[in-house]
Protein backbone atom coordinates (compact mmCIF):
# COMPACT_ATOMS: atom_id res chain seq x y z
CA UNK A 1 0.00 0.00 0.00
CA UNK A 2 0.79 3.69 -0.87
CA UNK A 3 0.04 6.57 0.71
CA UNK A 4 -1.42 9.23 -1.09
CA UNK A 5 -1.24 13.07 -0.79
CA UNK A 6 -2.89 14.43 2.03
CA UNK A 7 -2.26 11.46 3.58
CA UNK A 8 -5.50 9.45 2.19
CA UNK A 9 -4.28 5.83 1.61
CA UNK A 10 -4.37 4.35 -2.49
CA UNK A 11 -6.64 0.56 -2.01
CA UNK A 12 -5.66 -0.07 -5.77
CA UNK A 13 -2.09 -1.40 -6.14
CA UNK A 14 -3.25 -4.07 -2.92
CA UNK A 15 -6.16 -5.16 -4.81
CA UNK A 16 -4.27 -5.55 -8.00
CA UNK A 17 -1.50 -7.26 -6.28
CA UNK A 18 -4.30 -10.13 -4.61
CA UNK A 19 -5.93 -10.44 -8.16
CA UNK A 20 -2.39 -11.20 -9.44
CA UNK A 21 -1.67 -13.89 -6.76
CA UNK A 22 -5.36 -15.94 -7.18
CA UNK A 23 -4.47 -16.49 -10.73
CA UNK A 24 -1.19 -17.76 -10.37
CA UNK A 25 -2.91 -20.09 -7.83
CA UNK A 26 -5.20 -21.02 -10.68
CA UNK A 27 -2.94 -21.46 -13.16
CA UNK A 28 -1.14 -24.18 -11.28
CA UNK A 29 -4.29 -25.71 -10.46
CA UNK A 30 -5.60 -26.39 -14.03
CA UNK A 31 -1.86 -27.29 -14.98
CA UNK A 32 -1.91 -30.16 -12.51
CA UNK A 33 -5.44 -31.19 -13.58
CA UNK A 34 -4.42 -31.23 -17.52
CA UNK A 35 -1.39 -33.48 -16.36
CA UNK A 36 -3.75 -35.83 -14.37
CA UNK A 37 -5.80 -35.71 -17.60
CA UNK A 38 -3.22 -36.88 -19.55
CA UNK A 39 -2.19 -39.55 -17.31
CA UNK A 40 -5.66 -41.53 -17.13
CA UNK A 41 -6.07 -41.22 -20.69
CA UNK A 42 -2.62 -43.50 -21.77
CA UNK A 43 -3.40 -47.01 -22.81
CA UNK A 44 -3.88 -49.78 -19.97
CA UNK A 45 -5.05 -46.79 -18.09
CA UNK A 46 -7.78 -48.82 -15.93
CA UNK A 47 -11.29 -47.66 -15.76
CA UNK A 48 -10.49 -44.72 -13.28
CA UNK A 49 -12.60 -41.40 -13.72
CA UNK A 50 -11.34 -38.25 -14.01
CA UNK A 51 -12.60 -35.55 -12.15
CA UNK A 52 -14.28 -33.09 -13.39
CA UNK A 53 -13.72 -29.21 -13.46
CA UNK A 54 -17.56 -29.00 -11.46
CA UNK A 55 -15.81 -30.71 -8.54
CA UNK A 56 -13.20 -29.56 -5.75
CA UNK A 57 -9.41 -30.14 -7.27
CA UNK A 58 -7.27 -32.23 -5.62
CA UNK A 59 -4.20 -30.92 -4.41
CA UNK A 60 -0.63 -32.04 -5.26
CA UNK A 61 0.07 -34.84 -2.48
CA UNK A 62 -3.30 -36.42 -3.46
CA UNK A 63 -2.94 -35.81 -7.45
CA UNK A 64 0.20 -37.96 -6.62
CA UNK A 65 -1.06 -40.72 -4.82
CA UNK A 66 -4.46 -41.12 -7.22
CA UNK A 67 -1.50 -41.23 -9.80
CA UNK A 68 0.27 -44.14 -8.06
CA UNK A 69 -3.28 -45.95 -7.39
CA UNK A 70 -3.91 -45.52 -11.50
CA UNK A 71 -0.60 -47.19 -12.25
CA UNK A 72 -0.96 -49.98 -9.96
CA UNK A 73 -4.63 -50.50 -11.40
CA UNK A 74 -2.88 -50.38 -15.20
CA UNK A 75 -0.01 -52.97 -14.01
CA UNK A 76 -2.71 -55.54 -12.33
CA UNK A 77 -4.80 -55.22 -15.35
CA UNK A 78 -1.51 -56.81 -17.82
CA UNK A 79 -0.66 -59.40 -15.05
CA UNK A 80 -4.26 -60.81 -14.78
CA UNK A 81 -4.70 -60.86 -18.79
CA UNK A 82 -5.04 -64.88 -19.74
CA UNK A 83 -3.00 -66.68 -22.08
CA UNK A 84 -3.39 -67.71 -25.49
CA UNK A 85 -5.38 -71.16 -26.13
CA UNK A 86 -4.09 -74.90 -26.03
CA UNK A 87 -3.02 -74.99 -30.22
CA UNK A 88 -3.15 -78.35 -31.85
CA UNK A 89 0.39 -79.67 -31.00
CA UNK A 90 3.44 -79.43 -33.81
CA UNK A 91 5.99 -81.62 -34.89
CA UNK A 92 9.34 -80.46 -33.78
CA UNK A 93 10.97 -78.05 -35.52
CA UNK A 94 8.21 -76.04 -36.36
CA UNK A 95 7.02 -72.69 -34.72
CA UNK A 96 4.59 -69.95 -35.67
CA UNK A 97 5.47 -66.46 -35.34
CA UNK A 98 4.34 -63.89 -33.20
CA UNK A 99 1.80 -62.48 -35.23
CA UNK A 100 -0.51 -65.63 -36.12
CA UNK A 101 -0.05 -66.54 -32.65
CA UNK A 102 -1.61 -63.10 -31.56
CA UNK A 103 -4.07 -63.27 -34.41
CA UNK A 104 -5.28 -67.45 -33.22
CA UNK A 105 -5.50 -66.36 -29.41
CA UNK A 106 -8.61 -67.49 -28.17
CA UNK A 107 -9.79 -69.37 -24.56
CA UNK A 108 -13.35 -70.75 -25.60
CA UNK A 109 -12.63 -74.08 -26.76
CA UNK A 110 -14.01 -76.14 -26.53
CA UNK A 111 -11.73 -78.68 -25.60
CA UNK A 112 -11.27 -81.90 -23.75
CA UNK A 113 -14.35 -84.74 -23.32
CA UNK A 114 -15.85 -81.93 -21.11
CA UNK A 115 -16.39 -79.47 -24.22
CA UNK A 116 -15.37 -76.06 -22.09
CA UNK A 117 -12.78 -73.66 -22.24
CA UNK A 118 -9.03 -73.34 -21.41
CA UNK A 119 -9.47 -72.03 -17.80
CA UNK A 120 -5.47 -72.53 -17.34
CA UNK A 121 -5.97 -76.03 -15.45
CA UNK A 122 -2.87 -77.89 -16.51
CA UNK A 123 -3.99 -79.62 -20.02
CA UNK A 124 -2.53 -82.61 -22.17
CA UNK A 125 -2.88 -83.12 -25.90
CA UNK A 126 -3.51 -85.92 -27.42
CA UNK A 127 -1.11 -87.23 -30.35
CA UNK A 128 -3.93 -88.71 -32.79
CA UNK A 129 -6.56 -85.43 -32.72
CA UNK A 130 -4.79 -83.09 -31.90
CA UNK A 131 -6.84 -82.01 -28.95
CA UNK A 132 -6.18 -80.96 -25.80
CA UNK A 133 -7.68 -82.59 -22.47
CA UNK A 134 -7.85 -81.23 -18.78
CA UNK A 135 -6.04 -83.56 -16.65
CA UNK A 136 -8.32 -84.08 -14.15
CA UNK A 137 -11.16 -84.58 -16.49
CA UNK A 138 -9.22 -87.68 -17.78
CA UNK A 139 -7.72 -88.73 -13.89
CA UNK A 140 -3.97 -87.80 -15.36
CA UNK A 141 -2.21 -85.49 -12.52
CA UNK A 142 0.46 -83.30 -14.02
CA UNK A 143 3.47 -85.03 -12.04
CA UNK A 144 2.46 -88.43 -14.79
CA UNK A 145 1.78 -86.59 -17.05
CA UNK A 146 4.81 -84.43 -17.53
CA UNK A 147 7.73 -87.16 -16.37
CA UNK A 148 5.93 -90.91 -17.12
CA UNK A 149 3.56 -90.29 -20.51
CA UNK A 150 5.61 -90.94 -23.71
CA UNK A 151 2.78 -90.56 -26.01
CA UNK A 152 -0.77 -89.87 -25.58
CA UNK A 153 -3.70 -90.89 -26.49
CA UNK A 154 -7.21 -89.86 -25.88
CA UNK A 155 -10.20 -91.90 -24.62
CA UNK A 156 -12.14 -90.44 -27.77
CA UNK A 157 -9.55 -91.71 -29.70
CA UNK A 158 -8.49 -95.15 -28.17
CA UNK A 159 -9.62 -97.78 -30.75
CA UNK A 160 -7.90 -101.23 -32.01
CA UNK A 161 -3.96 -100.43 -31.40
CA UNK A 162 -4.22 -96.89 -29.95
CA UNK A 163 -3.26 -96.76 -26.41
CA UNK A 164 -0.98 -94.36 -24.73
CA UNK A 165 2.58 -95.25 -24.09
CA UNK A 166 3.75 -94.71 -20.54
CA UNK A 167 7.78 -94.80 -19.90
CA UNK A 168 9.00 -97.47 -17.30
CA UNK A 169 9.03 -95.84 -13.76
CA UNK A 170 11.86 -95.75 -11.14
CA UNK A 171 12.01 -99.22 -9.87
CA UNK A 172 12.37 -97.58 -6.02
CA UNK A 173 8.82 -97.37 -4.46
CA UNK A 174 7.17 -94.51 -4.21
CA UNK A 175 9.72 -92.82 -6.76
CA UNK A 176 7.46 -91.62 -9.66
CA UNK A 177 10.46 -90.47 -12.21
CA UNK A 178 11.13 -92.53 -15.65
CA UNK A 179 13.60 -94.86 -15.71
CA UNK A 180 17.24 -94.03 -17.45
CA UNK A 181 16.45 -96.71 -20.19
CA UNK A 182 17.50 -94.52 -23.18
CA UNK A 183 21.02 -93.36 -21.68
CA UNK A 184 24.58 -95.06 -22.87
CA UNK A 185 24.03 -97.23 -19.66
CA UNK A 186 20.30 -98.22 -18.88
CA UNK A 187 19.41 -98.65 -15.64
CA UNK A 188 15.66 -99.67 -13.78
CA UNK A 189 16.43 -96.50 -12.07
CA UNK A 190 15.96 -92.54 -12.40
CA UNK A 191 20.26 -91.88 -10.51
CA UNK A 192 22.62 -94.04 -8.96
CA UNK A 193 21.50 -92.71 -5.48
CA UNK A 194 17.91 -94.46 -5.86
CA UNK A 195 19.82 -97.47 -7.06
CA UNK A 196 21.94 -97.52 -3.90
CA UNK A 197 18.78 -96.89 -1.63
CA UNK A 198 17.10 -100.27 -3.71
CA UNK A 199 19.66 -102.43 -2.71
CA UNK A 200 19.86 -101.32 0.68
CA UNK A 201 16.28 -101.57 1.29
CA UNK A 202 16.17 -105.18 -0.16
CA UNK A 203 19.40 -106.28 2.17
CA UNK A 204 17.58 -104.94 5.14
CA UNK A 205 14.94 -107.42 4.55
CA UNK A 206 17.18 -110.29 4.46
CA UNK A 207 18.02 -112.19 8.08
CA UNK A 208 21.02 -111.84 9.74
CA UNK A 209 23.60 -114.52 10.02
CA UNK A 210 22.25 -117.66 11.32
CA UNK A 211 18.48 -116.21 11.83
CA UNK A 212 18.20 -117.06 7.88
CA UNK A 213 16.46 -119.99 7.33
CA UNK A 214 17.79 -123.40 5.16
CA UNK A 215 15.98 -121.66 1.92
CA UNK A 216 16.62 -118.16 2.48
CA UNK A 217 20.11 -116.66 2.33
CA UNK A 218 21.22 -114.28 4.52
CA UNK A 219 22.77 -110.90 4.12
CA UNK A 220 26.28 -112.11 4.50
CA UNK A 221 25.35 -114.62 2.08
CA UNK A 222 24.12 -112.23 -0.53
CA UNK A 223 26.90 -109.99 -0.03
CA UNK A 224 29.58 -112.46 -0.59
CA UNK A 225 27.86 -113.60 -4.23
CA UNK A 226 27.80 -110.77 -5.43
CA UNK A 227 31.45 -110.17 -4.97
CA UNK A 228 32.43 -113.63 -6.02
CA UNK A 229 32.59 -114.13 -9.93
CA UNK A 230 30.39 -116.78 -10.03
CA UNK A 231 27.19 -114.67 -12.03
CA UNK A 232 26.88 -113.78 -15.26
CA UNK A 233 23.77 -112.73 -17.74
CA UNK A 234 21.76 -115.66 -18.68
CA UNK A 235 20.37 -116.39 -22.02
CA UNK A 236 17.13 -114.63 -20.89
CA UNK A 237 19.13 -111.74 -20.28
CA UNK A 238 18.64 -111.78 -16.65
CA UNK A 239 21.68 -112.03 -14.30
CA UNK A 240 22.06 -115.56 -12.64
CA UNK A 241 23.80 -116.86 -9.89
CA UNK A 242 25.87 -119.70 -11.55
CA UNK A 243 27.30 -120.18 -14.89
CA UNK A 244 26.13 -123.57 -16.66
CA UNK A 245 28.27 -126.57 -16.00
CA UNK A 246 29.45 -126.79 -18.85
CA UNK A 247 30.33 -124.25 -21.83
CA UNK A 248 31.81 -123.78 -25.17
CA UNK A 249 31.55 -123.18 -28.99
CA UNK A 250 29.55 -125.62 -30.86
CA UNK A 251 31.35 -126.92 -34.57
CA UNK A 252 31.36 -124.91 -36.93
CA UNK A 253 27.93 -125.70 -39.12
CA UNK A 254 28.74 -124.27 -42.41
CA UNK A 255 31.14 -127.83 -43.11
CA UNK A 256 27.93 -129.75 -42.98
CA UNK A 257 29.00 -132.47 -40.40
CA UNK A 258 27.89 -130.58 -37.66
CA UNK A 259 25.29 -133.50 -36.75
CA UNK A 260 27.24 -136.31 -37.87
CA UNK A 261 29.95 -134.83 -35.08
CA UNK A 262 27.19 -134.01 -32.76
CA UNK A 263 24.65 -136.59 -32.68
CA UNK A 264 24.74 -140.82 -31.95
CA UNK A 265 23.39 -142.56 -34.95
CA UNK A 266 20.45 -143.49 -32.26
CA UNK A 267 19.43 -139.97 -32.10
CA UNK A 268 19.72 -139.25 -36.04
CA UNK A 269 17.35 -142.01 -36.79
CA UNK A 270 15.10 -140.39 -34.13
CA UNK A 271 14.90 -137.01 -35.81
CA UNK A 272 14.81 -138.36 -39.20
CA UNK A 273 11.40 -140.16 -37.87
CA UNK A 274 10.25 -136.78 -36.31
CA UNK A 275 10.99 -134.82 -39.55
CA UNK A 276 8.68 -137.83 -41.93
CA UNK A 277 5.97 -137.72 -39.37
CA UNK A 278 6.15 -133.93 -39.39
CA UNK A 279 5.81 -133.79 -43.20
CA UNK A 280 3.07 -136.47 -42.73
CA UNK A 281 1.45 -133.91 -40.71
CA UNK A 282 1.71 -130.89 -42.62
CA UNK A 283 0.30 -132.48 -45.43
CA UNK A 284 -2.72 -133.47 -43.72
CA UNK A 285 -3.26 -130.33 -42.37
CA UNK A 286 -3.37 -128.68 -46.19
CA UNK A 287 -6.16 -131.47 -46.76
CA UNK A 288 -7.84 -130.30 -44.16
CA UNK A 289 -7.94 -126.77 -45.53
CA UNK A 290 -8.70 -127.90 -48.68
CA UNK A 291 -11.62 -129.58 -46.81
CA UNK A 292 -13.19 -126.37 -45.83
CA UNK A 293 -12.79 -124.76 -48.74
CA UNK A 294 -14.75 -128.01 -50.51
CA UNK A 295 -17.85 -126.98 -47.59
CA UNK A 296 -17.27 -123.38 -49.31
CA UNK A 297 -17.86 -124.40 -52.62
CA UNK A 298 -20.85 -126.55 -51.79
CA UNK A 299 -22.55 -123.98 -50.05
CA UNK A 300 -21.73 -121.12 -52.41
CA UNK A 301 -23.56 -124.07 -55.40
CA UNK A 302 -26.18 -124.33 -53.17
CA UNK A 303 -27.14 -120.58 -52.46
CA UNK A 304 -26.74 -120.40 -56.43
CA UNK A 305 -29.27 -123.23 -57.19
CA UNK A 306 -31.85 -120.97 -54.71
CA UNK A 307 -31.27 -117.61 -56.40
CA UNK A 308 -31.79 -119.45 -59.91
CA UNK A 309 -34.91 -121.24 -58.34
CA UNK A 310 -33.81 -124.74 -58.73
CA UNK A 311 -34.93 -125.77 -55.15
CA UNK A 312 -36.07 -124.33 -52.37
CA UNK A 313 -34.83 -122.06 -49.58
CA UNK A 314 -35.70 -124.77 -46.98
CA UNK A 315 -34.37 -127.45 -48.83
CA UNK A 316 -31.55 -129.38 -46.98
CA UNK A 317 -29.19 -128.93 -49.95
CA UNK A 318 -26.66 -131.66 -48.42
CA UNK A 319 -24.21 -132.91 -51.22
CA UNK A 320 -23.33 -136.30 -51.36
CA UNK A 321 -19.15 -135.31 -52.23
CA UNK A 322 -19.35 -134.12 -48.93
CA UNK A 323 -19.35 -138.01 -47.65
CA UNK A 324 -15.18 -137.76 -48.34
CA UNK A 325 -15.04 -134.86 -45.88
CA UNK A 326 -13.25 -137.04 -42.72
CA UNK A 327 -11.99 -139.40 -44.78
CA UNK A 328 -8.03 -138.52 -44.65
CA UNK A 329 -7.25 -141.16 -46.97
CA UNK A 330 -11.12 -141.27 -49.27
CA UNK A 331 -10.08 -136.87 -49.77
CA UNK A 332 -6.71 -137.57 -50.43
CA UNK A 333 -7.91 -140.11 -53.39
CA UNK A 334 -10.49 -137.66 -54.42
CA UNK A 335 -8.05 -134.89 -54.98
CA UNK A 336 -6.38 -136.63 -57.45
CA UNK A 337 -9.67 -137.69 -59.86
CA UNK A 338 -10.99 -135.23 -62.55
CA UNK A 339 -13.45 -133.82 -60.70
CA UNK A 340 -11.18 -133.16 -57.57
CA UNK A 341 -8.54 -131.32 -59.87
CA UNK A 342 -11.69 -129.31 -61.80
CA UNK A 343 -12.98 -128.41 -58.41
CA UNK A 344 -10.21 -126.71 -56.96
CA UNK A 345 -9.04 -125.30 -60.20
CA UNK A 346 -11.89 -123.63 -61.14
CA UNK A 347 -13.31 -122.57 -57.59
CA UNK A 348 -16.21 -124.04 -58.62
CA UNK A 349 -18.34 -127.14 -57.18
CA UNK A 350 -18.26 -130.28 -60.14
CA UNK A 351 -20.32 -133.07 -58.52
CA UNK A 352 -18.80 -136.71 -59.18
CA UNK A 353 -20.44 -139.19 -61.02
CA UNK A 354 -23.80 -140.28 -59.69
CA UNK A 355 -23.56 -137.61 -57.25
CA UNK A 356 -26.73 -136.28 -55.49
CA UNK A 357 -28.13 -133.61 -53.59
CA UNK A 358 -30.51 -133.85 -50.36
CA UNK A 359 -33.78 -132.18 -51.24
CA UNK A 360 -35.52 -132.58 -48.21
CA UNK A 361 -37.22 -130.03 -45.82
CA UNK A 362 -36.37 -129.52 -42.08
CA UNK A 363 -34.26 -133.24 -42.70
CA UNK A 364 -33.32 -134.91 -39.89
CA UNK A 365 -30.03 -136.94 -41.15
CA UNK A 366 -28.75 -133.94 -42.30
CA UNK A 367 -29.46 -131.37 -39.64
CA UNK A 368 -26.59 -128.72 -39.43
CA UNK A 369 -24.25 -130.66 -41.86
CA UNK A 370 -22.48 -127.41 -42.65
CA UNK A 371 -21.91 -125.91 -38.90
CA UNK A 372 -20.79 -129.89 -37.74
CA UNK A 373 -18.78 -130.31 -40.89
CA UNK A 374 -16.87 -126.84 -40.31
CA UNK A 375 -16.19 -127.36 -36.29
CA UNK A 376 -14.89 -131.51 -36.84
CA UNK A 377 -12.55 -130.28 -39.76
CA UNK A 378 -11.07 -127.16 -37.43
CA UNK A 379 -11.24 -130.01 -34.49
CA UNK A 380 -9.01 -131.82 -36.69
CA UNK A 381 -6.51 -128.97 -37.78
CA UNK A 382 -5.69 -128.18 -34.27
CA UNK A 383 -4.82 -131.86 -32.98
CA UNK A 384 -2.43 -132.03 -35.79
CA UNK A 385 -0.83 -128.43 -34.64
CA UNK A 386 -0.38 -130.56 -31.59
CA UNK A 387 1.28 -133.37 -32.55
CA UNK A 388 3.61 -131.04 -34.85
CA UNK A 389 4.42 -129.28 -31.37
CA UNK A 390 5.06 -132.25 -29.56
CA UNK A 391 7.37 -133.32 -31.98
CA UNK A 392 9.14 -130.64 -32.44
CA UNK A 393 9.13 -130.02 -29.01
CA UNK A 394 11.01 -134.20 -29.03
CA UNK A 395 13.10 -132.80 -31.38
CA UNK A 396 14.60 -129.28 -29.05
CA UNK A 397 15.35 -131.94 -26.70
CA UNK A 398 17.94 -134.33 -28.71
CA UNK A 399 19.45 -131.36 -29.87
CA UNK A 400 20.13 -129.70 -26.79
CA UNK A 401 21.18 -133.13 -25.08
CA UNK A 402 23.53 -133.17 -27.76
CA UNK A 403 24.97 -129.84 -27.35
CA UNK A 404 25.59 -130.18 -24.01
CA UNK A 405 27.44 -134.12 -24.51
CA UNK A 406 29.96 -131.69 -26.81
CA UNK A 407 30.34 -128.77 -24.52
CA UNK A 408 30.66 -131.21 -21.31
CA UNK A 409 33.31 -133.07 -23.85
CA UNK A 410 35.26 -129.83 -24.76
CA UNK A 411 35.43 -128.92 -20.93
CA UNK A 412 36.74 -132.30 -19.69
CA UNK A 413 39.43 -133.24 -22.40
CA UNK A 414 39.07 -136.49 -21.67
CA UNK A 415 40.15 -139.33 -24.38
CA UNK A 416 40.80 -143.02 -24.94
CA UNK A 417 43.99 -144.78 -25.05
CA UNK A 418 43.83 -148.29 -26.78
CA UNK A 419 47.21 -150.61 -26.73
CA UNK A 420 47.44 -153.31 -28.85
Amino acid sequence: MEKQQGGVYDDHSRFALIDERTAQKQAAKDSQSAAEAEILAEPGAGSGQTPTSSGPLPSTKETSEATEAVRGKSSAAVASTKKGPKHPRKKPGKTKNAREASDDESDNGPYCICRGPDDHRWMIGCENCEDWFHGECINITKETGESLIEKFICPNCTKGNRITLFKKMCRLDGCRKPARLKESHPSDFCCNDHAQSWWERMLARLPKGLQAPSDQLSQDQLMAILQADIGCVGDDNMWTIARTPFYGELPDNSAGDALSRILSDEEKDILNKAAEARARLDEESVNCHNMLRLLDLVQEDRKANIAAGRCAEDMCGYHSTLDVVFARDVFAAYLKTPEGEATFRDSKLVSLPGAEICERKRCKVHSGWHKMLLQGVKHDMKELANQVLELEEEESIIREAARERWKRKQAENNWVETID
